[in-house]
Order: structure tokens, then sequence, then C-alpha cells
């Protein structure tokens, strides 16, 4: 017996379909690499909104999460990772973009970082 890839492809697609809807969470990639001047976060999930990503640097972490409204002021996350922030990192100067489907966050090396506020970072489109 021999089982059609396309079908099995949808099957698979239907199922994380309703996963989702069914509260779950979404399969994410990562792939982090270190540049010469930096960390580069590279992040996708299927099914998830470029708009539904929020990004916040929170005690000493770089937080990433993706929410589901469940009305004006509530949210689910769908997918949520944080990383902590090594001292060599300038946690001020982290930033993001949205880029051909990935979430990149650039955290860039500076020794002489002063120490981490709290603060939402903003995706540049």
């Amino acid at each position: 017996m021999t089982i059609d890839k396309t079908l099995t492809k949808t099957l698979a697609l239907q199922s994380q379909a309703e996963n989702i809807a069914g509260g779950g969470t979404v399969p994410t990639k990562m792939f982090l690499s270190e540049e010469d001047n930096g960390y580069l976060l590279r992040l996708t999930a299927a099914s998830v909104k470029p708009s539904s990503y929020k990004i916040e640097v929170r005690q000493g972490h770089l937080i990433i999460m993706s929410l589901v409204k469940i009305s004006e002021f509530e949210g689910v996350p769908r997918f949520m990772q944080a990383f902590p922030l090594l001292p060599h990192v300038d946690s001020n100067a982290i930033e993001a973009r949205y880029v051909d489907g990935e979430l990149h966050v650039f955290a860039p090396f500076n020794d002489n970082a002063d120490e981490s506020e709290n603060r939402k970072i903003d995706i540049d489109f």
C-alpha cells in the first residue's frame, strides 16, 4: 500500500489547524546564530500573523511570544519563549524585523552595556 505524499501533507496541515483551533500551540522553528557583532535569532511559526508577535526585555530575559486575542484586552499565548540575556549583550539595543516570513531578532554585543531595563521591542515590517 502506498500513501500519496500530497494526501499526507494535507492531513498533517489539517491536523495542525485543528490543534490550533482547539487551543493547542503552534510548532515553531528557531535558529540562533552568533554573528560578528551579536546574536541573530530567526523564528518561523506556521499560521502566525506577523502582527501577533510581541517581544519584551523583562528581568534580564528576552521574551518572544505570539498572542491570540480572545477579547479587546485579553490574549492567550500561542507561542512563548524566554532567553536569558548574557552580560555582553546590549539589551537596550535589541532590534526586531519581520523578513520573508521570518521574525529576526538581533541582540548586539557590547561589553560596556548598561543594565537592561524592562521594555517592549517594536518589530519593523
